[in-house]
């Protein structure tokens, strides 16, 4: 037994030796000189990181997750009085006159003006937009008003100028084919407003009915 008690000790130990061998692989080192007057240095190194996620916010509208309407109504220019309604008197001309009115929700702002924001810490991050059915409404034909439906071409996209404003990718909705892109300059706080218009030269050109898409504004840091 007790032979046997003393290989298990001596196959402990060698196995704790192994260990530390190991252990001393690390970063621990030892210098050792046997001349005082030459210096005795050990060095240890420490990896030391700071991991920064990749961060893009975007703000075009409603600062929370409800998504904003633009709205564009037509109508006649000077009014009828009495519409809606059949057998107006009418002295204009023909065609009409028409106007347009635009209301904004979500949230309510004048003249639809809806504000935006960015920011990110990403380098080359980009904005572009794209469009997409609006249920309920006929698309809008790509370019110019075709065939009565109202084109992209119609709705203008004005932004505030400055360095640091955050500028549509392009001047109407035309530039929303997702390749046409503005730039969202990392480490800054972008502001702004877009501000939506319909173009008044085709008014008399558009069939009755709801046109639309919705409009998706994508924020891209590569």
């Amino acid at each position: 037994m007790n032979k046997h008690f003393k290989k298990l000790s001596l196959y402990a130990g060698t196995a704790l030796a192994l260990t530390a061998g190991s252990a001393a692989m690390a970063e621990q080192t030892i210098g050792v000189q046997t001349v005082a007057a030459t210096a005795a240095i050990a060095t240890a190194k420490v990896n030391v990181r700071v991991i920064v996620p990749k961060i893009v916010i975007l703000r075009v509208g409603a600062a929370d997750a409800t998504v904003s309407d633009v709205n564009f109504t037509l109508g006649l220019n000077p009014a009828v009085a009495g519409t809606p309604g059949n057998s107006l008197a009418y002295t204009g001309t023909t065609p009409p006159v028409f106007a347009s009115t635009v209301a904004t929700t979500n949230p309510v702002t004048a003249a639809g003006a809806l504000t935006v924001a960015a920011w990110t810490n990403g380098a080359g991050t980009t904005l572009k937009c794209s469009l997409v059915a609006l249920t309920g409404a006929t698309a809008f034909a790509t370019g110019a008003t075709a065939a009565g439906v109202p084109g992209t071409n119609d709705i203008t996209v004005a932004s505030v100028t400055g360095a640091t404003n955050l500028q549509h990718p392009g001047g109407t909705l035309t530039s929303c084919d997702g390749t046409t892109n503005s730039a969202i300059t990392n480490l800054t706080t972008m502001g702004g407003t877009f501000t939506y218009a319909l173009a008044s030269t085709n008014l008399a050109s558009m069939a009755s009915g709801t046109y639309g898409n919705v409009v998706t504004y994508t924020a891209t840091a590569p």
